[in-house]
């Protein structure tokens, strides 16, 4: 899922209203393919509710592996790649669905579903259009190919790679 060959642009994916991808079980991964001096120029901080509570501060870092061709968002699993997909996206509404709070603190997402669309209106909060970034600086891999046992098999990969890729949009607070 990593291997540059295997990352599709959003761009590539949608054309017109088409996605271009299956309505399987997989799990998935948002990759920025654009420029990594704008990535890295963002806005990395967010403040979390911490235990009690409580915020917390966390820092959005240049920790991914060096065998990423490109910096991991996020990793998520499915049981239908299209759907949630889209969920992500939200590609009818092209203006800011989650407005920026003070002092960087994390803004209630517009549903459960749109961990992306969050995270690029949170590291770019002064931009007015989120899929225009979305389209010329994201990418999208996944994998189907899951046999006896997949939804365990699901769960336990999305930790992994979690765990090894180190997606921004995948960090949420303990409680």
């Amino acid at each position: 899922m990593h291997d540059p060959h295997d990352i599709k642009t959003i761009q590539e994916i949608c054309s017109a209203r088409k996605i271009d991808l299956p309505h399987a079980a997989g799990i998935y991964a948002f990759w920025w393919v654009g420029d990594r001096h704008q990535l890295l120029n963002s806005n990395r901080s967010i403040v979390l509710k911490g235990p009690g509570g409580n915020p917390v501060t966390v820092q959005y870092e240049d920790w991914w592996p060096e065998e990423l061709a490109f910096p991991c968002l996020y990793v998520g699993k499915t049981t239908n790649i299209r759907r949630r997909f889209s969920l992500h996206l939200k590609r009818g509404c092209p203006q800011q669905l989650h407005k920026p709070m003070s002092e960087n603190q994390k803004v209630p997402p517009n549903t459960t579903s749109c961990q992306l669309r969050w995270g690029i209106e949170h590291i770019f909060p002064n931009d007015q259009s989120p899929l225009k970034i979305i389209e010329s600086s994201v990418g999208f891999s996944y994998r189907t190919d899951f046999g006896e046992n997949a939804i365990a098999e699901r769960f336990f990969e999305e930790d992994r790679l979690i765990g090894t890729w180190r997606p921004w949009f995948n960090i949420d607070s303990e409680r």
